[in-house]
């Protein structure tokens, strides 16, 4: 009796675990700004200056010019970045009120939780969003893309086949 009825939990728990939200993955960014798509599509971003991120050789910041990106539907964006990896968008890092949760609730349904890194997040195929609470009443939302990570490593791996070829 014991082994059907782990087996019929399995069977319904399972399916919970490491599901997408494909809503995310339909929406492939924030607002306009697409993941993996060219940074200088968008008119209302500038560069502001190369950056050192731990992932990303050649990692570029870019902001919201003024007059561009400034809120969410009547909520204020603190601060917009979007990071880029050889003109393409790898991630996006928007500032605003902490009220925005219900919304994000409902689009997306409930998040996960990141127990060792404290944030909650949703996953889908190609990217993450995950938000955090860095001062009171504020949110940090962060998308980051999975494809990016596959194009470097292709990037990485072309490096050392020229370097094999060279010798």
């Amino acid at each position: 009796m014991r082994i059907p009825l782990t087996i019929l939990i399995l069977t319904i728990t399972l399916p919970i675990f490491g599901q997408t939200v494909p809503e995310l993955d339909r929406r492939n960014g924030f607002k306009d700004i697409k993941m993996n798509s060219s940074v200088l599509d968008y008119e209302g971003l500038e560069y502001k200056k190369d950056i050192a991120d731990g992932y990303y050789p050649e990692a570029k910041l870019y902001v919201a010019k003024k007059g561009y990106y400034e809120n969410i539907g009547s909520l204020k964006i603190y601060d917009l970045e979007v990071k880029t990896y050889r003109d393409s968008v790898f991630q996006i890092i928007v500032v605003t009120d902490g009220d925005i949760y219900k919304g994000l609730k409902t689009a997306f349904g409930e998040p996960e939780f990141h127990y060792r890194s404290k944030f909650h997040y949703w996953m889908g195929e190609n990217l993450r969003l995950s938000y955090t609470a860095p001062r009171k009443n504020r949110l940090e939302l962060k998308y980051e893309s999975f494809l990016m990570r596959e194009k470097l490593k292709k990037d990485k791996e072309e490096v050392v086949e020229a370097i094999v070829d060279d010798f």
